[in-house]
């Protein structure tokens, strides 16, 4: 889906970096928590976080080094027989993109095992440009130094030169799809860093602010005592 070519100028990139930051709104009360922190806080509240991360072979492809976090767009993939048109490509991929509010993850489920190419720089260019938050994809994408060069955040398994061909193809978008072994809802909160891709359920954000708060300051009290000398039997409360 990604094109190759030169890479944007410099007066284009800071021209594109600050339209996405004059629409950008992450989720305030989440800003700064690190994928660990939410895991540990949702067991805190009763969740199990082994059935919320995503599998481990999803990593960050392109890195910008803190937690993307945000409500969930999809785009669900399924094997075909049939050459995808040209419409499936609008209908869910490109319109869900374009209407996606801003602060959002766009999740791409493939529905296939193979490693392909589910987007490039291009798309990400538009995602960056809507105020998008990052991406993530249970497969793979291509055109890893031109989204580093725009600092479009990327989660997936691989990178690949090749797309999707007839193997797949887009049948619905917004709707729930499994990425990583994990039940993604629209509006489902997505972070991911380098300690992997958790899925908040919507139901249960709302009562995750406070777990958050207090885990937070358990863990900064525990990095102060040890930064003043105390052991770490002490320090660290089990």
């Amino acid at each position: 889906m990604g094109a190759g070519g030169a890479l944007a100028t410099a007066s284009g990139l800071s021209t594109l970096v600050a339209a996405t930051e004059s629409t950008t709104a992450r989720p305030a009360r989440f800003s700064g928590v690190s994928v660990s922190l939410i895991a540990d806080s949702l067991r805190k509240i009763g969740h199990n976080p082994m059935e919320l991360v995503m599998t481990p072979d999803i990593k960050p492809l392109v890195n910008v080094g803190e937690t993307v976090i945000g409500p969930a767009v999809t785009t669900k993939w399924e094997a075909t027989r049939d050459k995808g048109n040209a419409e499936d490509i609008r209908r869910f991929v490109f319109r869900p993109l374009d209407e996606a509010a801003a602060g959002s993850v766009w999740v791409v489920a493939s529905g296939t095992e193979q490693i392909l190419s589910m987007f490039g720089d291009v798309i990400a260019r538009a995602c960056l440009r809507n105020g998008l938050a990052g991406a993530v994809t249970d497969s793979g994408c291509r055109d890893i130094k031109g989204m580093q060069a725009i600092g479009f955040p990327v989660f997936g398994k691989a990178s690949v030169p090749y797309g999707p061909g007839n193997i797949i193809r887009p049948v619905a978008a917004n709707v729930p799809v499994t990425c990583g072994k994990v039940e993604v809802h629209p509006g489902d909160l997505v972070a991911a860093d380098s300690d992997g891709v958790i899925v908040v359920p919507k139901a249960v954000i709302d009562g995750l602010g406070a777990s958050i708060m207090e885990r937070s300051a358990h863990e900064k009290e525990m990095r102060r005592k040890i930064d003043e000398g105390e052991s770490l039997e002490q320090a660290y409360s089990l």
